[in-house]
């Protein structure tokens, strides 16, 4: 089978350009007895479009055994929000191990003051996180992403949440800035079997990097990144894992094909994208958007202490959807507050949400 390896993948300007052999993809699904027919069809029928580079990636370090579930996963996740289905749990959750971020960034909303207060900062307790899995895992949750207003590497327990984490889902994703990430936090990643690392970073070089992520060092950020990338290497039982650089584009001062160029030989892919304009979400002017928002058929957000939320640009918590601390994720999945937020979302009634008139994105 033509797969994606690593130094297939160092050019990819976006995920999504390189497709496996589809063939084979389609052999080993059409042989899985654990999925309707009807599922089957959708993922071969969709091939094209439900397998790109990250998919790829993906069925090049997993057992075939797990193809069909995966693929029908990604059909969803690809498919099921743009029509609007409502799944019985979250395709997609994330969790935030605290709010708490040792660095500053002017694309970030913790550069917002009225954010970084008392009130809004904190770590997860263990056992509510430990109960916030148990409930996903459940209820068949497929993707879970430890990250949002953040930096996961902060919390003293993030170790044992990963492990706790381990083959549970089919893609478990971290997100941080790795100006964290020791040799001991690396093994702890790599052992715990998550599917993606994503370092954020937005340039190659110190100066510029350091004027955008203020509070951090670009010599340290570059060495942690290189040596989790050589440990994973050098371990056969850690080859589940892979890296991207994920950077945001904030002048035309940031050149991407050097940006790429200097990544491209350490991590697997690379992404410089354009802003979201969220480091003030609740100052922005209103958008023209009444399409509705498919992250309210998609996923959900949960904050350290347990307040849900349909999405991150609102990281004030204007559009709160329930307490996980005392109510099942399910019950909130499917509550008044979430589906009246779908409804007026479908009714194009975007303008009487708030902050949701504010984003471009959706």
């Amino acid at each position: 089978m033509t797969v994606i390896k690593p130094k297939d993948t160092q050019n990819l300007k976006y995920l999504g350009e390189i497709i496996a052999d589809k063939e084979e993809i389609v052999s080993v699904i059409s042989k899985d007895n654990h999925l309707e027919p009807e599922n089957i069809d959708k993922i071969i029928t969709n091939i094209d479009s439900v397998v790109g580079h990250q998919e790829a990636s993906w069925l090049q370090r997993n057992p075939e055994n797990q193809w069909a579930g995966y693929l029908l996963f990604r059909y969803k996740f690809k498919y099921d929000p743009r029509q609007r289905i409502l799944n019985k749990f979250p395709l997609h959750l994330l969790l935030e191990p605290t709010s708490i971020c040792n660095i500053s960034c002017p694309m970030c909303f913790q550069v917002d003051t009225s954010f970084r207060k008392k009130e809004y900062m904190g770590m997860m307790d263990i056992d509510l996180f430990k109960s916030l899995i148990d409930q996903a895992v459940e209820n068949e949750c497929m993707a879970l992403t430890l990250a949002s207003r953040g930096e996961p590497l902060l919390h003293k327990q993030f170790g044992d949440m990963l492990a706790y984490c381990k083959d549970k889902f089919y893609e478990l994703k971290v997100i941080t800035n790795a100006t964290k990430l020791n040799e001991e936090m690396a093994h702890k990643i790599l052992a715990s079997a998550v599917s993606i690392v994503v370092f954020s970073v937005d340039s190659y070089f110190k100066e510029e990097y350091e004027k955008l992520r203020k509070g951090a060092k670009f010599e340290e950020v570059l060495t942690n990144i290189k040596r989790f990338c050589e440990i994973r290497n050098s371990n056969e039982s850690y080859s589940k894992t892979t890296t991207r650089i994920s950077g945001v584009k904030l002048s035309d001062e940031q050149k991407k094909d050097p940006y790429y160029e200097f990544w491209k030989g350490t991590v697997d892919s690379v992404l410089l994208k354009e802003p979201t304009y969220r480091w003030d979400s609740y100052g922005n002017e209103k958008f023209k958007l009444e399409k509705p928002c498919g992250l309210l058929w998609e996923r959900m957000y949960v904050w350290y202490e347990g307040t849900c939320n349909p999405c991150d640009f609102d990281y004030k918590s204007s559009l709160a959807v329930g307490d996980a601390s005392k109510e099942k994720l399910k019950d909130i999945w499917f509550g008044e507050k979430y589906n009246k937020l779908r409804k007026l979302s479908l009714e194009g009634k975007r303008s009487e949400m708030y902050p949701c008139r504010m984003c471009h994105l959706y």
